[in-house]
């Protein structure tokens, strides 16, 4: 067990938390007049930079893990955190520690109350200044929210990757996926090259057409390279690859037809990035890498029996992902959902598709102004043909689930924000590892 976080660590991460709401500001200049501070450290890694609406933590989890395999010293910055803020900073699958955390703080500290960054500024800032230091041989970044406009892409990354276009953040993204794409596309770097996962004809073209303008080359999953999903259980999900460099069946840990779409858009960035070794080699890093990835909370298993699986599934496509997993793997098993959702969220459509393999819904809420009151989701819910329960407690909404499951042989699925698992989790008696 990780050794508790020293009080000046904890006092500093607390005050760093405060910047989320009040210093929130969309665009690049806030970031690199930080960096400028400290000597411009984004500049001493090379890069892969990871967007889309969602798929993005799984997909930079099985790259980060292919370019291990492959005997590359890798960092991983991803966002938000489950349980601690080092799950966001990790070397070679490692979360950083609270002794190079505390110290990053200490000296950073200074900077950021004369600077008034936002909060994912400072953890960016801190990341990049963490990998500079860190011998890398390239680092592996999540973006938070949209792209173009987002502090990660102060990068100039070897390889930019967009995962799906679907409709989320509206207030700061906008309302059609049109809009939604090309703040994505923002990532795109003149003369770079794109691997792009998004299906939608109409973010297709508008993705095609920013990285014409920029003279980038594009490849996508489903020319470049195509997978087939081929069996789900819940000891992965088992698929057939077909790349330039890879033939063959292989197995992801993580559980879905999604995560195989994932991994097969991973192993194509791979490629990329490793451009110039041996086929063989490469083919060998990514069967390895693939088999060795493990990203916490997507459909994962925590309980026995009764099952309980978590998932950070919070939109309407990251909902209907969950459900087709859910009736795959528990056909014959009545499924309990605890649902928490923050404000901004499509409460009905979410609930709706949860509801296709639903059997009861127990709506609860997490603490902050960003939480949906419990009551709120009860009128969203489809309680027409299911059995919908309001319990603003989240320790109470899991015991009951827990409770109905144990009497009835059914499934227990937590799903929704961030916030909600990192409050079942430990009531779960369930842990986030810090080694990946």
């Amino acid at each position: 067990m990780k050794a508790p976080a020293s009080a000046p660590l904890t006092r500093r991460l607390d005050a760093m938390y405060l910047f989320e709401r009040s210093r929130m500001r969309p665009g690049l200049v806030g970031i690199e007049r930080l960096l400028e501070t400290a000597g411009r450290p984004d500049r001493a890694f090379a890069s892969v930079l990871v967007a889309g609406t969602n798929g993005k933590g799984s997909t930079a989890a099985h790259l980060d893990s292919i370019l291990r395999a492959a005997g590359l010293r890798t960092g991983l910055y991803t966002s938000p955190h489950l349980l601690r803020f080092h799950e966001r900073i990790r070397v070679q699958g490692r979360e950083i520690t609270d002794e190079a955390l505390e110290i990053l703080l200490e000296r950073w500290w200074p900077r950021l109350e004369a600077q008034g960054p936002s909060f994912f500024e400072a953890a960016t800032a801190l990341c990049f200044d963490h990998f500079a230091a860190s011998n890398l041989d390239i680092a592996v970044v999540e973006v938070g929210i949209g792209g173009r406009l987002d502090a990660t892409n102060i990068l100039s990354p070897r390889v930019s990757v967009i995962t799906t276009i679907s409709s989320d953040h509206h207030e700061i993204l906008g309302h059609t996926l049109k809009r939604i794409a090309a703040e994505k596309a923002g990532i795109v770097k003149p003369g770079g090259t794109l691997v792009c996962g998004v299906r939608t004809r109409e973010a297709k073209t508008v993705i095609a057409g920013v990285a014409a303008e920029k003279g980038a080359v594009v490849s996508w999953l489903g020319s470049a390279v195509r997978y087939t999903t081929r069996g789900l259980s819940l000891d992965g999900t088992e698929f057939q690859l077909e790349t330039s460099s890879y033939s063959g069946r292989l197995r992801t840990n993580l559980l879905g037809k999604h995560q195989a779409r994932n991994a097969a858009l991973a192993a194509l960035a791979a490629e990329k990035v490793l451009e110039g070794r041996p086929p063989v080699e490469i083919a060998s890093a990514i069967e390895r890498g693939i088999a060795r990835t493990r990203w916490p909370a997507r459909a994962e298993l925590v309980r026995g029996e009764p099952p309980v699986l978590v998932d950070v599934a919070h939109n309407a496509e990251g909902a209907g992902a969950l459900a087709e997993t859910v009736g795959a793997l528990f056909p014959d098993r009545g499924v309990a959902f605890v649902v928490a959702l923050s404000q901004d969220k499509a409460h009905t459509e979410f609930l709706r598709r949860l509801g296709s393999v639903a059997s009861r819904f127990y709506l609860t809420q997490f603490e902050g102004e960003r939480a949906t009151p419990a009551s709120t989701l009860l009128r969203a819910a489809p309680s027409r043909h299911l059995t919908c329960e309001a319990i603003p407690s989240i320790p109470d909404a899991l015991d009951r689930a827990l409770a109905w499951a144990t009497g009835t042989g059914g499934v227990v699925v937590v799903a929704g924000s961030f916030f909600l698992l990192a409050s079942a989790l430990p009531h779960l008696e369930a842990r986030v590892p810090d080694a990946l």
